[in-house]
């Protein structure tokens, strides 16, 4: 089949998703073409032949969180021309690639052509945990949050959701849902954890300073730090920049985590059994929502304000907690539930 496969470039994670499912795709016969914004489009043309640009959502952040208002006049500012470049991708590139299938990770461009073409669309991403799943009483940004993610990714097929954390499928979705455990690269499957001396503090965000200038309070700690914009040791910090192998190593051998709500780096520790401490962007209702069940769950602290004193009480937990057990991968449900759609679909059409 040919599969038209839409990847938000907002956040890696959901690149990072996209290169397993791809590489199985295409290792079934499939003829894959990727569609994606931002640092994603080199990721992934690093890998794969057929990767087309698109214009996508670019968030504006500030003081450790969203800055709402600056992304919406970002967005609509460049909606008019961002809209008639997609357009002409459209006309020259995806529409005589004629696919069959769209599947969509958060991303607009495939999940609009599937519906525009009457073919059928696969939701995959994290986000729809927060409106196929039971979820309970949730904050408010949580709830703005799963307003936004329904009205964005609305009659597909069917929705594959990746969780580290179990919740329950909603009665009413039960039929169009797939849960399935978090989807992890070969390169994180093929390393297994050990036990070092240093904590791994991981922040995509510039604006969590406060958190950075807490790390030199800290003193009993050995801190490795990616994502500050900076490079060199000061004491017991070492600020390195992003290597994605010397990165998974640090990963694999620290003996707690600082990062995000972000899904992908949440699960990743977990996979190796990290401890994490979750510092999510406020106003950003998918990684509070995170962070909640992270320490809900016992695998972690959720961190609102990360304050030299918060931080010694959370890595404290860390020490203390111990041994916990490893959240398993998800690749080979995805794997099957994917296999078992298209071919029902494939069957279908014949």
């Amino acid at each position: 089949m040919r599969i038209l496969y839409g990847v938000t470039g907002h956040g890696m994670g959901h690149a990072m998703r996209a290169i397993v499912l791809a590489r199985h795709l295409e290792r079934e016969g499939h003829r894959v073409k990727l569609v994606t914004s931002g640092a994603a489009v080199d990721l992934l043309g690093e890998r794969f032949g057929d990767v087309t640009r698109i214009d996508g959502l670019a968030l504006r952040y500030v003081r450790g969180g969203v800055a709402r208002t600056r992304s919406l006049l970002r967005t609509l500012g460049r909606a008019p021309s961002a809209l008639a470049r997609n357009v002409d991708r459209y006309v020259n590139e995806v529409s005589t690639f004629a696919p069959d299938v769209c599947v969509a990770d958060f991303e607009s461009f495939a999940h609009l052509t599937g519906l525009a073409r009457g073919i059928p669309v696969i939701s995959f991403d994290h986000q729809h945990v927060l409106t196929r799943c039971q979820l309970g009483p949730v904050e408010r940004d949580v709830a703005v949050a799963r307003a936004l993610v329904s009205a964005k990714m609305f009659r597909c097929a069917h929705y594959v959701v990746t969780s580290f954390y179990r919740p329950p499928v909603k009665l009413r979705h039960a039929g169009s849902t797939t849960l399935v455990g978090p989807i992890l690269r070969d390169e994180v499957l093929a390393r297994e954890p050990r036990d070092g001396d240093h904590v791994l503090v991981y922040q995509t965000s510039s604006g969590h300073r406060r958190l950075l200038s807490s790390l030199g309070e800290l003193r009993g700690h050995r801190f490795i730090v990616y994502g500050s914009g900076r490079e060199g040791t000061e004491g017991h910090v070492t600020h390195r920049a992003f290597h994605p192998s010397r990165f998974l190593d640090d990963l694999a051998s620290a003996r707690a985590v600082v990062t995000h709500g972000g899904h992908t780096a949440i699960s990743e520790a977990l996979y190796f059994g990290k401890p994490v401490v979750s510092v999510p962007l406020r106003g950003q209702g998918e990684q509070l929502l995170n962070a909640d069940r992270l320490d809900r769950g016992g695998w972690g602290r959720r961190l609102d304000r990360p304050t030299a004193r918060s931080l010694r009480r959370a890595l404290a937990w860390a020490e203390q907690r111990g041994p916990m057990p490893r959240v398993e991968a998800g690749n080979a449900e995805l794997r099957d539930r994917m296999d078992r759609l298209l071919t029902g679909w494939e069957r279908s059409a014949a």
